[in-house]
Protein backbone atom coordinates (compact mmCIF):
# COMPACT_ATOMS: atom_id res chain seq x y z
CA UNK A 1 0.00 0.00 0.00
CA UNK A 2 1.37 3.39 -1.02
CA UNK A 3 2.18 5.99 1.60
CA UNK A 4 0.23 9.03 0.41
CA UNK A 5 1.53 12.44 1.48
CA UNK A 6 -1.48 14.73 2.02
CA UNK A 7 -0.74 18.38 1.32
CA UNK A 8 -2.56 21.70 1.37
CA UNK A 9 -1.69 24.25 -1.33
CA UNK A 10 -2.79 27.87 -1.64
CA UNK A 11 -1.67 29.11 -5.09
CA UNK A 12 -1.56 32.83 -4.37
CA UNK A 13 -0.67 35.45 -6.96
CA UNK A 14 2.25 36.70 -4.88
CA UNK A 15 3.33 33.40 -3.32
CA UNK A 16 2.38 29.76 -3.32
CA UNK A 17 1.80 28.60 0.25
CA UNK A 18 2.16 24.90 0.93
CA UNK A 19 1.75 22.89 4.15
CA UNK A 20 1.47 19.35 5.47
CA UNK A 21 1.05 17.63 8.82
CA UNK A 22 3.92 15.27 9.66
CA UNK A 23 3.90 13.32 12.92
CA UNK A 24 1.38 15.75 14.34
CA UNK A 25 3.48 18.83 13.52
CA UNK A 26 2.66 21.46 10.89
CA UNK A 27 5.29 21.90 8.19
CA UNK A 28 4.86 24.89 5.91
CA UNK A 29 6.71 26.74 3.18
CA UNK A 30 6.14 29.99 1.32
CA UNK A 31 7.32 29.99 -2.29
CA UNK A 32 7.26 33.41 -4.00
CA UNK A 33 5.19 33.09 -7.20
CA UNK A 34 7.68 35.09 -9.23
CA UNK A 35 8.60 33.05 -12.33
CA UNK A 36 10.73 33.80 -15.37
CA UNK A 37 12.45 31.99 -18.21
CA UNK A 38 15.92 30.72 -17.37
CA UNK A 39 18.63 32.45 -19.40
CA UNK A 40 21.22 29.80 -18.63
CA UNK A 41 24.51 30.56 -16.90
CA UNK A 42 24.65 34.21 -17.98
CA UNK A 43 26.02 35.65 -14.77
CA UNK A 44 29.63 36.30 -15.73
CA UNK A 45 29.41 40.10 -15.85
CA UNK A 46 31.32 41.67 -12.94
CA UNK A 47 33.01 44.93 -11.99
CA UNK A 48 36.36 43.15 -11.88
CA UNK A 49 36.57 43.41 -8.10
CA UNK A 50 36.63 47.24 -8.13
CA UNK A 51 33.26 47.47 -6.38
CA UNK A 52 32.27 44.94 -3.77
CA UNK A 53 28.57 43.94 -3.89
CA UNK A 54 26.58 44.97 -0.81
CA UNK A 55 25.45 41.42 -0.05
CA UNK A 56 25.10 38.05 -1.68
CA UNK A 57 21.80 37.55 -3.51
CA UNK A 58 19.84 34.34 -2.95
CA UNK A 59 19.47 32.72 -6.36
CA UNK A 60 16.03 31.57 -7.48
CA UNK A 61 15.23 27.89 -7.79
CA UNK A 62 16.03 26.41 -11.21
CA UNK A 63 13.06 24.26 -12.24
CA UNK A 64 13.18 22.04 -15.35
CA UNK A 65 10.32 19.96 -16.78
CA UNK A 66 9.26 18.82 -20.26
CA UNK A 67 12.23 20.59 -21.84
CA UNK A 68 11.35 23.95 -20.28
CA UNK A 69 13.52 25.82 -17.79
CA UNK A 70 12.29 28.41 -15.31
CA UNK A 71 13.63 30.45 -12.45
CA UNK A 72 11.20 30.41 -9.54
CA UNK A 73 10.87 32.07 -6.16
CA UNK A 74 13.18 34.65 -4.57
CA UNK A 75 14.95 37.39 -6.55
CA UNK A 76 13.79 36.23 -9.98
CA UNK A 77 13.76 39.83 -11.23
CA UNK A 78 17.52 40.12 -10.61
CA UNK A 79 18.19 37.32 -13.10
CA UNK A 80 15.38 37.46 -15.68
CA UNK A 81 12.13 39.28 -16.45
CA UNK A 82 9.29 37.98 -14.28
CA UNK A 83 6.14 36.71 -15.99
CA UNK A 84 3.34 38.50 -14.15
CA UNK A 85 0.09 36.56 -14.59
CA UNK A 86 -2.84 37.63 -12.42
CA UNK A 87 -5.68 36.29 -14.58
CA UNK A 88 -7.80 33.44 -13.28
CA UNK A 89 -7.10 31.30 -16.35
CA UNK A 90 -3.62 30.67 -14.95
CA UNK A 91 -5.20 28.08 -12.65
CA UNK A 92 -6.42 25.88 -15.51
CA UNK A 93 -2.88 25.17 -16.70
CA UNK A 94 0.00 27.60 -16.98
CA UNK A 95 3.65 26.59 -17.06
CA UNK A 96 4.32 29.33 -14.50
CA UNK A 97 1.91 27.85 -11.96
CA UNK A 98 3.29 24.39 -12.64
CA UNK A 99 6.86 25.58 -12.04
CA UNK A 100 5.86 27.23 -8.75
CA UNK A 101 3.99 24.10 -7.61
CA UNK A 102 6.96 21.88 -8.45
CA UNK A 103 9.37 24.08 -6.49
CA UNK A 104 6.97 24.15 -3.52
CA UNK A 105 6.40 20.39 -3.61
CA UNK A 106 10.14 19.80 -3.75
CA UNK A 107 10.57 21.83 -0.56
CA UNK A 108 7.71 20.29 1.41
CA UNK A 109 8.43 16.61 0.58
CA UNK A 110 12.22 16.96 0.37
CA UNK A 111 12.46 15.73 -3.22
CA UNK A 112 12.66 12.12 -4.37
CA UNK A 113 9.81 9.81 -5.48
CA UNK A 114 6.57 10.51 -3.62
CA UNK A 115 2.84 9.81 -3.89
CA UNK A 116 0.79 12.90 -3.11
CA UNK A 117 -2.82 14.04 -2.64
CA UNK A 118 -3.62 17.75 -2.74
CA UNK A 119 -6.24 20.04 -1.22
CA UNK A 120 -6.14 23.32 -3.16
CA UNK A 121 -7.99 26.56 -2.40
CA UNK A 122 -9.15 29.05 -5.04
CA UNK A 123 -10.52 32.62 -4.99
CA UNK A 124 -14.19 33.07 -4.09
CA UNK A 125 -14.89 34.64 -7.51
CA UNK A 126 -14.07 31.31 -9.15
CA UNK A 127 -15.76 28.84 -6.83
CA UNK A 128 -18.98 30.75 -6.10
CA UNK A 129 -20.17 30.05 -9.66
CA UNK A 130 -20.92 26.30 -9.70
CA UNK A 131 -20.36 25.84 -13.43
CA UNK A 132 -17.11 27.81 -13.36
CA UNK A 133 -15.91 25.91 -10.29
CA UNK A 134 -16.57 22.57 -11.99
CA UNK A 135 -14.82 23.75 -15.18
CA UNK A 136 -11.74 24.98 -13.33
CA UNK A 137 -11.49 21.88 -11.13
CA UNK A 138 -11.77 19.62 -14.18
CA UNK A 139 -9.09 21.61 -16.03
CA UNK A 140 -6.79 21.58 -13.01
CA UNK A 141 -7.19 17.85 -12.53
CA UNK A 142 -6.22 17.27 -16.17
CA UNK A 143 -2.72 18.61 -15.58
CA UNK A 144 -2.28 17.90 -11.87
CA UNK A 145 -3.33 14.25 -11.70
CA UNK A 146 -0.74 11.66 -12.68
CA UNK A 147 3.04 11.40 -12.70
CA UNK A 148 5.25 14.50 -12.71
CA UNK A 149 8.95 14.32 -13.50
CA UNK A 150 10.94 17.48 -12.87
CA UNK A 151 14.16 18.73 -11.35
CA UNK A 152 14.85 21.55 -8.91
CA UNK A 153 18.41 22.86 -8.82
CA UNK A 154 19.55 19.73 -10.63
CA UNK A 155 17.87 17.24 -8.27
CA UNK A 156 15.26 15.09 -10.02
CA UNK A 157 11.91 14.36 -8.42
CA UNK A 158 9.17 11.97 -9.49
CA UNK A 159 5.84 12.76 -7.87
CA UNK A 160 2.61 10.90 -8.54
CA UNK A 161 -0.49 12.92 -7.65
CA UNK A 162 -3.35 10.50 -7.03
CA UNK A 163 -6.09 12.82 -5.76
CA UNK A 164 -6.89 16.52 -5.82
CA UNK A 165 -9.77 18.60 -4.49
CA UNK A 166 -9.81 22.25 -5.46
CA UNK A 167 -13.34 23.64 -5.14
CA UNK A 168 -12.38 25.04 -1.74
CA UNK A 169 -12.83 28.82 -1.26
CA UNK A 170 -9.61 30.34 0.05
CA UNK A 171 -11.21 32.09 3.08
CA UNK A 172 -12.92 28.90 4.30
CA UNK A 173 -9.45 27.35 4.62
CA UNK A 174 -8.70 30.02 7.23
CA UNK A 175 -11.91 29.03 9.06
CA UNK A 176 -10.60 25.44 9.15
CA UNK A 177 -7.25 26.67 10.46
CA UNK A 178 -9.05 28.58 13.20
CA UNK A 179 -11.32 25.71 14.25
CA UNK A 180 -9.40 22.47 13.60
CA UNK A 181 -6.44 20.73 15.16
CA UNK A 182 -3.64 19.21 13.09
CA UNK A 183 -5.55 15.94 12.64
CA UNK A 184 -8.46 17.72 10.99
CA UNK A 185 -10.80 17.42 13.97
CA UNK A 186 -13.01 20.36 14.94
CA UNK A 187 -11.97 21.56 18.40
CA UNK A 188 -13.84 24.85 18.87
CA UNK A 189 -17.13 23.26 19.87
CA UNK A 190 -20.54 23.10 18.19
CA UNK A 191 -21.50 26.67 19.08
CA UNK A 192 -18.47 28.01 17.18
CA UNK A 193 -19.54 25.97 14.14
CA UNK A 194 -23.02 27.48 14.24
CA UNK A 195 -22.05 31.06 15.12
CA UNK A 196 -21.79 33.52 12.21
CA UNK A 197 -18.13 33.96 11.26
CA UNK A 198 -16.88 36.46 8.70
CA UNK A 199 -13.52 35.74 7.06
CA UNK A 200 -11.82 38.61 5.23
CA UNK A 201 -8.95 37.41 3.05
CA UNK A 202 -6.79 40.27 1.76
CA UNK A 203 -4.47 38.70 -0.79
CA UNK A 204 -2.13 40.07 -3.44
CA UNK A 205 -4.61 39.96 -6.32
CA UNK A 206 -8.00 39.47 -4.68
CA UNK A 207 -10.02 40.52 -1.66
CA UNK A 208 -12.41 37.75 -0.61
CA UNK A 209 -15.11 37.84 2.04
CA UNK A 210 -16.90 34.72 3.20
CA UNK A 211 -19.53 34.13 5.88
CA UNK A 212 -19.94 30.75 7.56
CA UNK A 213 -23.18 30.49 9.53
CA UNK A 214 -25.03 27.50 10.92
CA UNK A 215 -22.35 25.20 9.52
CA UNK A 216 -22.89 26.48 5.96
CA UNK A 217 -21.37 29.10 3.68
CA UNK A 218 -23.69 32.06 3.13
CA UNK A 219 -23.94 32.53 -0.64
CA UNK A 220 -25.52 35.96 -0.27
CA UNK A 221 -22.90 37.41 2.06
CA UNK A 222 -19.83 35.93 0.35
CA UNK A 223 -18.00 37.38 -2.63
CA UNK A 224 -14.74 38.73 -3.97
CA UNK A 225 -13.11 41.37 -6.14
CA UNK A 226 -9.68 42.14 -7.56
CA UNK A 227 -8.85 44.48 -4.68
CA UNK A 228 -5.70 42.79 -3.44
CA UNK A 229 -2.44 44.54 -2.61
CA UNK A 230 -1.50 44.62 -6.31
CA UNK A 231 -4.15 47.35 -6.74
CA UNK A 232 -2.03 49.68 -4.58
CA UNK A 233 0.99 48.80 -6.72
CA UNK A 234 -1.05 49.64 -9.84
CA UNK A 235 -2.00 53.02 -8.37
CA UNK A 236 1.65 53.74 -7.62
CA UNK A 237 2.75 52.73 -11.13
CA UNK A 238 0.28 55.23 -12.59
CA UNK A 239 1.36 57.99 -10.19
CA UNK A 240 5.06 57.53 -11.01
CA UNK A 241 4.31 57.47 -14.74
CA UNK A 242 2.44 60.77 -14.50
CA UNK A 243 5.06 62.45 -12.29
CA UNK A 244 8.23 61.37 -14.08
CA UNK A 245 7.59 61.64 -17.83
CA UNK A 246 6.29 58.15 -18.47
CA UNK A 247 8.75 56.28 -16.23
CA UNK A 248 7.08 52.89 -15.78
CA UNK A 249 7.76 50.63 -12.83
CA UNK A 250 7.30 46.89 -13.10
CA UNK A 251 4.67 45.39 -10.82
CA UNK A 252 7.19 43.76 -8.47
CA UNK A 253 9.08 47.07 -8.12
CA UNK A 254 5.95 49.01 -7.23
CA UNK A 255 4.90 46.30 -4.80
CA UNK A 256 8.25 46.49 -2.99
CA UNK A 257 7.81 50.26 -2.59
CA UNK A 258 4.30 49.81 -1.17
CA UNK A 259 5.62 47.14 1.21
CA UNK A 260 8.28 49.58 2.39
CA UNK A 261 5.71 52.13 3.62
CA UNK A 262 3.59 49.34 5.13
CA UNK A 263 6.65 48.37 7.17
CA UNK A 264 7.23 51.98 8.27
CA UNK A 265 10.20 52.59 5.98
CA UNK A 266 10.89 55.16 3.28
CA UNK A 267 9.95 54.30 -0.29
CA UNK A 268 12.90 55.26 -2.47
CA UNK A 269 13.71 54.70 -6.14
CA UNK A 270 16.17 55.99 -8.68
CA UNK A 271 15.04 58.72 -11.09
CA UNK A 272 17.62 59.95 -13.61
CA UNK A 273 20.29 58.20 -11.56
CA UNK A 274 19.34 59.95 -8.32
CA UNK A 275 17.82 58.28 -5.28
CA UNK A 276 14.37 59.84 -4.92
CA UNK A 277 11.97 59.67 -1.99
CA UNK A 278 8.48 58.73 -3.20
CA UNK A 279 7.13 57.76 0.22
CA UNK A 280 4.15 60.11 -0.01
CA UNK A 281 3.09 58.70 -3.38
CA UNK A 282 3.31 55.15 -2.02
CA UNK A 283 1.24 56.18 1.00
CA UNK A 284 -1.35 57.76 -1.29
CA UNK A 285 -1.55 54.55 -3.34
CA UNK A 286 -2.07 52.54 -0.16
CA UNK A 287 -4.71 55.01 1.04
CA UNK A 288 -6.58 54.68 -2.27
CA UNK A 289 -6.67 50.90 -1.85
CA UNK A 290 -7.92 51.31 1.73
CA UNK A 291 -10.81 53.41 0.40
CA UNK A 292 -11.63 50.78 -2.24
CA UNK A 293 -11.55 48.01 0.36
CA UNK A 294 -13.73 49.96 2.79
CA UNK A 295 -16.31 50.66 0.07
CA UNK A 296 -16.36 46.99 -0.97
CA UNK A 297 -16.92 45.88 2.62
CA UNK A 298 -19.66 48.47 3.02
CA UNK A 299 -21.45 47.06 -0.03
CA UNK A 300 -20.86 43.43 0.98
CA UNK A 301 -21.42 43.49 4.73
CA UNK A 302 -23.11 46.82 5.37
CA UNK A 303 -23.87 47.51 9.02
CA UNK A 304 -24.03 43.85 10.04
CA UNK A 305 -20.35 43.57 10.93
CA UNK A 306 -21.11 43.60 14.64
CA UNK A 307 -22.93 40.26 14.34
CA UNK A 308 -19.88 38.28 13.32
CA UNK A 309 -16.83 36.64 14.72
CA UNK A 310 -14.35 38.24 12.29
CA UNK A 311 -11.13 36.57 11.11
CA UNK A 312 -8.57 38.60 9.14
CA UNK A 313 -6.26 36.61 6.92
CA UNK A 314 -4.04 36.79 3.85
CA UNK A 315 -0.77 38.52 3.07
CA UNK A 316 -2.45 41.95 3.11
CA UNK A 317 -4.23 41.53 6.46
CA UNK A 318 -1.54 43.42 8.35
CA UNK A 319 -1.18 46.09 5.64
CA UNK A 320 -4.93 46.74 5.73
CA UNK A 321 -5.20 46.40 9.51
CA UNK A 322 -6.02 50.09 9.90
CA UNK A 323 -9.16 50.16 7.79
CA UNK A 324 -10.18 46.63 8.83
CA UNK A 325 -9.82 47.25 12.57
CA UNK A 326 -11.82 50.47 12.32
CA UNK A 327 -14.68 48.65 10.64
CA UNK A 328 -14.35 45.48 12.78
CA UNK A 329 -12.85 46.52 16.16
CA UNK A 330 -13.04 43.02 17.68
CA UNK A 331 -11.54 41.18 14.72
CA UNK A 332 -8.91 38.47 15.13
CA UNK A 333 -5.81 38.71 12.94
CA UNK A 334 -4.76 35.13 12.24
CA UNK A 335 -1.32 33.97 13.35
CA UNK A 336 1.00 34.32 10.33
CA UNK A 337 -2.01 35.37 8.23
CA UNK A 338 -0.22 34.78 4.93
CA UNK A 339 0.04 31.05 5.81
CA UNK A 340 -3.41 30.58 7.40
CA UNK A 341 -5.11 29.22 4.27
CA UNK A 342 -2.32 26.69 3.67
CA UNK A 343 -2.44 25.54 7.29
CA UNK A 344 -6.21 25.11 7.10
CA UNK A 345 -5.88 23.11 3.90
CA UNK A 346 -3.24 20.87 5.46
CA UNK A 347 -5.56 20.21 8.42
CA UNK A 348 -8.43 19.47 6.03
CA UNK A 349 -6.17 17.17 3.99
CA UNK A 350 -5.27 15.29 7.18
CA UNK A 351 -8.93 14.79 8.06
CA UNK A 352 -9.80 11.08 7.65
CA UNK A 353 -11.72 10.47 4.43
CA UNK A 354 -11.20 13.87 2.81
CA UNK A 355 -8.45 12.85 0.38
CA UNK A 356 -8.78 9.06 0.65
Amino acid sequence: MKNIVKIGYDPGASAGKIARVLNGEMLKYLMPSSVGFSRGKKDGLTLAGVVRPQRAVRRPFHVVFEGMEYLVGPNVAKFTKPIDRLDFERFTDSPELRATLYAALYQIVNGGPKTVALAIALPVEIVQDKKEAVRVERAMKEWIMGEHVFSVDGVESVIEIVNVRCKIPQPVATWFDWGMDNSGQWVKGKEAQRAPTLVIDQGFHTLDVLVVEGGQISQRMSGGDTLGMSRAADYLIEAIKNEYDGLTLELYEANELVKAVVNGKKAQMYVNGRLTDITNKAKQALSSLETDVDQFLQRSIGKKGGMYNVLLTGGGALAMSGVLSRRFPGATVMYEPVMANARGLAKLAARPGFLD
